[in-house]
């Protein structure tokens, strides 16, 4: 998959989070932050995640907490108006100040 649309660069996602940037980044002191977040998210929300080795600025598609995949959180796919993709597990999301 290789993404066009709401792309951001690093420093914009910086500005909205320096820790998801951070976790991103592999910076596992993050983790607990992020994750709380993302637990919260909502269905519609406008959220930042990262996919593909860019940003991209995304919404949140569908929530999935009843499933045998949501063992450790929700089921979360994400769509940038181009492609849809889960993020759970994997970068999670974040949610965006727009």
């Amino acid at each position: 998959m290789k993404l066009t649309k709401n792309i951001i660069s690093r420093d914009e996602a910086l500005a909205i989070s320096p820790a998801y940037v951070a976790f991103v980044e592999g910076d596992w002191k993050s983790f607990d932050a992020i994750s709380s977040v993302f637990g919260n998210l909502k269905r519609g929300q406008a959220v930042i995640t990262y996919q593909g080795g860019v940003f991209v600025r995304a919404k949140v598609s569908s929530i999935n907490h009843n499933t045998p995949q949501a063992e450790d959180g929700p089921v979360v796919r994400v769509t940038n108006g181009e492609f849809s993709w889960r993020v759970d597990g994997d970068r999670y999301a974040f949610p965006d100040r727009q």
